[in-house]
């Protein structure tokens, strides 16, 4: 797991969500022309300026008062409905929690993660259910039922009964959330056993950018050692090939108040030999000043990768830093504290003119606000695995309450866009089908919409081309047996095939910025691995992708609301 992102651009996330919205409202406009001229003729235009100006003026006149009596009329029917019996379905898994969680074998040495996870897994899936089905029938069972009707004939606009049941769903929900991640978080603190209740921190790390030198000591990249997965790359031990961070833009003030600073790290070993089994791979750290040409290094920075989870191990890196420990098991965590005064050998001369010298690291080794960590491995023909969240700096820590009730708050945000989205749905389609709009959206958002990041990324980088081609390409090469790295026949055929497939691809690359990106919610990976959700990278993108969508699905849902035939059934 990497809780490493990259800092959220808010400024192109605007830009890009003003060009999407005057697209969307421009096709929509068009498609709007083109149905009323086929459907009433020339008055058909004139028809939909004059919808345009109610809706302006509806929803520049809405009322506070008249938005929160519909809010509070759609609390309490959903209340009526037995909405909360899903409280009695999270309290009875909580009871039973204990006995699957637990190791008969060892109960008092589990660590926190299960506990974490299945707490914010069991209210994330169980409110999930309530916010979708509420959101997507209640505007459709009002209709079916004539309810409606009494409230559209009162001085009441279908932009404030759009908003005021958006509310009042929004209400239930959050008091279901509020109550869950209350009983969740006591919960966790009870039921983690006491020698794994240091892993609830919410660590604060600092990550910087990560540079390799090769074997021979020049600029370059890590070495693949045949892993499929390319997130590590490694350097070969007991050469000039080496790992080198840089931190920038450090609070050097804030790291004086502390008089030192922490760097924590979980690398990964690679051997070409056994060795002797329990004996880690040792790799140095090195603090590197390049504008006063000052290397720094010495026994306490020489560190063992432990890739075994032998006790002793654990216990050795629970004693160095309870909090530590990887929650797998497999690779134990450690954290290396740099007091400000740091005892050094100078090998810079002669070997017989060695000696012991002293600097202070933040007048002599941090250049300005930035500070420079080489990593060099120190067994010959082993290979230590790096990525660039393998190494950080760690600031003091904050509480296990702040990165769970900041997880609680993304989820809510999600659990708001649902609303929205099902409120939105329900506007134009009936219960069932805005439900399965709404999850769709939901499940494309979740897991595909990294796919498709992927292929499109591909698909810009690579000349408007990806490996193995578009879906006509895919068929006909899949007929033929034919591999992706394999030329297809230049002929008249397959270029029109390949011309389709691009522009499959950039309908694809539209589509996609219709669908939410429902990733930025799920901030659970920060709280069950000890870190903190952190503004610019987690919180900032699921506040902003939430605000996205209110207007433009109130305009939506207004609009279809103010369209439709409340008659029908």
């Amino acid at each position: 797991m990497t809780t490493l992102q990259l800092p959220y651009d808010l400024l192109g996330g605007v830009l890009h969500w003003l060009a999407a919205v005057l697209v969307v409202c421009a096709v929509g406009l068009f498609v709007g022309m083109v149905v009323s001229l086929l459907t009433v003729g020339p008055r058909g235009p004139g028809l939909v300026v004059d919808v345009l100006q109610r809706g302006l003026h509806d929803m520049l006149h809405m009322s506070a008062r008249r938005i929160g009596a519909i809010a509070s009329l759609t609390m309490k029917e959903s209340f009526r409905k037995k909405a909360f019996a899903v409280l009695v379905v999270f309290i009875i898994l909580f009871l039973m929690a204990g006995f699957f969680l637990r190791n008969p074998e060892r109960p008092d040495d589990l660590p926190a993660k299960p506990y974490i996870a299945f707490v914010l897994m069991t209210i994330r899936w169980l409110t999930l259910p309530v916010a979708l089905l509420l959101a997507c029938w209640g505007l459709p069972t009002d209709i079916k039922d004539r309810s409606l009707h009494t409230v559209v004939t009162k001085p009441v606009r279908r932009s404030e009964i759009m908003i005021g049941r958006f509310l009042g769903y929004g209400a239930v929900t959050t008091i279901f959330l509020l109550v869950m991640s209350l009983i969740g978080y006591v919960f966790i603190n009870r039921s983690v056993p006491e020698l794994s209740q240091p892993q609830l921190v919410s660590r604060v790390p600092v990550y910087g950018s990560l540079t390799y030198l090769d074997r021979n000591g020049e600029p370059g990249e890590g070495v693949n050692t045949g892993d499929i997965w390319t997130f590590r790359s490694y350097i070969e031990g007991l050469t000039k090939a080496a790992a080198i961070w840089k931190f920038d833009n450090l609070d050097v003030e804030r790291l004086k108040q502390h008089d030192g600073l922490r760097l924590e790290n979980r690398f990964e070993a690679f051997r070409t030999y056994k060795g002797v089994i329990g004996q880690p791979i040792m790799f140095r750290i090195t603090l590197v000043n390049p504008t006063k040409k000052l290397r720094v290094t010495n026994g306490d920075l020489v560190k063992g990768v432990a890739e075994f989870s032998e006790e002793r191990q654990r216990s050795a890196a629970l004693e160095e830093d309870p909090a530590a420990e990887s929650f797998g098991g497999l690779r134990t965590e450690s954290t290396i504290s740099i007091p400000r005064t740091i005892t050094y050998i100078d090998v810079s001369g002669d070997r017989g003119g060695d000696q012991a010298k002293t600097v202070d690291l933040f007048d002599d080794l941090i250049d300005g606000n930035s500070l420079t960590v080489e990593v060099t491995c120190q067994d010959r023909d082993q290979y230590l695995g790096t990525a660039q969240s393998d190494l950080f700096i760690r600031l003091p820590d904050r509480g296990f309450a702040s990165t769970y009730f900041k997880s609680i708050f993304t989820m809510w945000l999600m659990l708001m866009l649902i609303c929205l989205l099902g409120t939105t749905a329900s506007c134009f389609v009936k219960g069932p089908v805005a439900t399965l709009l709404t999850f769709s959206l939901f499940m494309l958002g979740e897991h595909l919409r990294p796919q498709m990041d992927h292929l499109l990324k591909q698909f810009n980088e690579n000349d408007r081309q990806v490996l193995g081609g578009g879906v006509l390409e895919s068929v006909y090469r899949i007929v033929l047996q034919m591999n992706p790295s394999q030329e297809l026949p230049d002929n008249p055929a397959m270029t029109i095939m390949q011309w389709i497939d691009r522009r499959v691809f950039d309908m694809l690359g539209i589509f996609r910025n219709v669908i939410p990106n429902f990733e930025y919610f799920n901030t659970a990976a920060y709280t069950a691995n000890g870190f903190d959700v952190s503004w610019n990278t987690a919180l900032l993108p699921a506040i902003a992708t939430a605000l996205a969508y209110l207007l433009p699905c109130v305009l939506l849902g207004y609009f279809s609301l103010q369209l439709r035939e409340l008659e029908a059934k």
